[in-house]
């Protein structure tokens, strides 16, 4: 499992991220998964649209385009639904309540840094 260390606007935060590069780990998410605690959450990409059939977790949804900035959030999103957004370039799957808690909205900056040298990826 490759890991990283969420960045908000530049900065690191305690949270480390869940990398689904592939499209194996895309397929799989979070399905098996029965909570979020370390890692906090998934980092989908390529991903513009998600859904949660077969899940039993309520994630938060964030949508960010190529250039890093977050286009939608999606919070508290139950299983059996579906979620997009268009010119999304990735997909940040997090444990329920962790974007607002974060202050992720519209407009903001994410990206992922190796979580011990904060290298940006």
């Amino acid at each position: 499992m490759t890991l990283a260390r969420l960045r908000l606007d530049g900065q690191p935060t305690n949270e480390d991220i869940r990398l689904a590069d592939r499209w194996w780990r895309r397929a799989i998410g979070l399905l098996a998964t029965t909570q979020l605690a370390r890692p906090s959450g998934l980092w989908l990409a390529p991903c513009a649209s998600i859904h949660t059939f077969g899940m039993r977790l309520t994630i938060d949804i964030v949508f960010v385009g190529r250039d890093g900035v977050v286009l939608k959030v999606v919070p508290r999103l139950r299983p059996w639904r579906m979620a997009g957004c268009r010119g999304a370039h990735a997909v940040l799957e997090l444990r329920e309540g962790l974007a607002q808690a974060l202050g992720l909205r519209p407009g903001r900056h994410v990206s992922l840094a190796a979580p011990d040298a904060f290298k940006e990826l």
